[in-house]
């Protein structure tokens, strides 16, 4: 495995100005501030006069308006802020979705200067996306450690009843108070170690890209995640602890992860086929109108499932005449079919996109196919580069996160049929598309099911 220096992980000397970097690109985030200390709620009034913002937007859902809402209100009144608060009430989880989005316009006042979210993932993901639409900055306190887009400039939203990431912007300042985020539940806090964990497959996956696909690869940022992740490792079983030291780690791993994402302009750095497989499950778990386990928990889980699929492509060498026999039996009448049944309410989103992108088209993949023999010796190398089960394993144990899908109340049919078609909810190169295109992705669905 390659080595990283966690001396790179300091997240100041990311912010400011760009660098040039060995990869040929200029990297830069417009990220002003990041503060992650004990009390760091306290330092809000110095840091909205610095930027002389004036009139804020509070945005809060029910459990965040308690962990850490009241106090900013507090911390606000003291210093005389002018500031309107809302807060998103459901008897569910909140949902990014357009009426999530229309709630926020109608709830803002016009000469709003600031945003101001408090929250995690959902809050987030709402508050950029509203941030970038109507031009105005945000800035985002963090409640729980538990997810890695805190610092990157994608929103993960659900339009149409179908889980897809917009362009949006990256927040003013990350305000991540340790003495909130220690407090947060062990599960959100166990879900942000998994989110990392889960970088180990999406480096691959982009490495993957890179050499089947030409896509842009930058070595300097797939470092500076895979030093964070494993910064996080060393104090891994400090999380059950909730120890500052540990919990620091962490949230500063999962910023450094959406700067990277800034850096890199897309979420190649942190969001693979692990990724992909969550977002697969989080949909089915929507349609049936369930709460889904916590994202990162279930990529963590997601990253040995997609690691063992690594290690069986890898101990095989693909036969092209072998290939373009399984090829021929792709039946997109029959794909159709299967994606309306299985995708339901969004399966005409998921035709179109695979109709924009040519995800199954034949000619495209025949030329993959032709660029996986070629690199054959080198792509093994790659699938191989990753830590074992035993070692992934390991970690998510010391840091108490979940090991496999029993433990997240998903079944292993869903897993297997995950597999299968999380590859249609995301245009991205990773071992899962890599799988499908040498026709193996159903055989090794099984596999794994069976040898769980």
């Amino acid at each position: 495995m390659t080595k990283y220096n966690i001396d790179e992980t300091d997240i100041n000397s990311y912010l400011g100005n760009g660098f040039l970097c060995s990869c040929g690109r200029t990297h830069s985030v417009e990220i002003e501030r990041v503060i992650i200390e004990n009390g760091a709620i306290k330092r809000l009034p110095e840091l909205l006069n610095a930027f002389g913002f004036k009139k804020i937007f509070i945005v809060a859902d029910d459990n965040t308006y308690k962990v850490a809402g009241i106090q900013v209100e507090e911390v606000l009144t003291r210093n005389a802020a002018v500031f309107r608060t809302h807060i998103y009430h459901r008897q569910y989880d909140l949902v990014p979705d357009e009426s999530a989005a229309g709630e926020f316009i109608i709830n803002m006042e016009r000469d709003t200067d600031v945003i101001l979210a408090i929250g995690s993932g959902v809050i987030n993901d709402l508050c950029k996306y509203m941030s970038y639409k109507l031009g105005i900055p945000y800035i985002i306190v963090a409640t729980a450690p538990s997810m890695d887009g805190y610092a990157s400039n994608g929103s993960a939203l659900i339009l149409e009843n179908l889980k897809t990431t917009l362009s949006a912007v990256v927040p003013k300042a990350i305000i991540g108070d340790i003495d909130v985020l220690k407090n947060a539940p062990m599960k959100m806090i166990t879900a942000g170690f998994g989110d990392m964990i889960g970088k180990y497959s999406a480096i691959n996956d982009w490495q993957l890209g890179n050499i089947i696909n030409d896509e842009y690869y930058c070595p300097k940022i797939a470092d500076m995640v895979m030093s964070s992740v494993k910064k996080c490792i060393e104090s891994a079983e400090g999380l059950k602890e909730r120890r500052d030291d540990a919990i620091k780690n962490l949230m500063e791993g999962l910023v450094i992860t959406g700067i990277a994402m800034s850096f890199a302009g897309n979420s190649r750095p942190a969001s693979g086929s692990e990724h992909h497989l969550s977002h697969f499950v989080e949909m089915m778990y929507l349609f049936d109108e369930k709460d889904a386990p916590l994202h990162g928990a279930k990529v963590g889980v997601n990253t040995l499932i997609v690691n063992r699929m690594r290690r069986l492509l890898a101990a095989d060498v693909p036969d092209i005449q072998e290939i373009q026999k399984r090829a021929g039996l792709f039946d997109e009448k029959k794909w159709a079919e299967e994606i309306k049944r299985i995708f339901r309410q969004a399966a005409p989103g998921i035709i179109r996109l695979n109709e924009k992108e040519k995800i199954n088209d034949s000619n495209e993949r025949m030329k993959r196919v032709h660029r996986i023999i070629e690199k054959w010796e080198t792509i093994s190398k790659v699938l191989k580069d990753t830590p074992s089960n035993e070692e992934i394993a390991a970690s998510l144990t010391k840091a108490g996160a979940p090991v496999s899908p029993e433990e997240l109340g998903i079944s292993w049919d869903l897993i297997e049929e995950g597999i299968v078609y999380a590859k249609e909810v995301r245009a991205r190169y990773t071992v899962l598309q890599l799988a499908w295109d040498i026709g193996v992705l159903d055989k090794l669905a099984a596999e794994i099911k069976a040898g769980r």
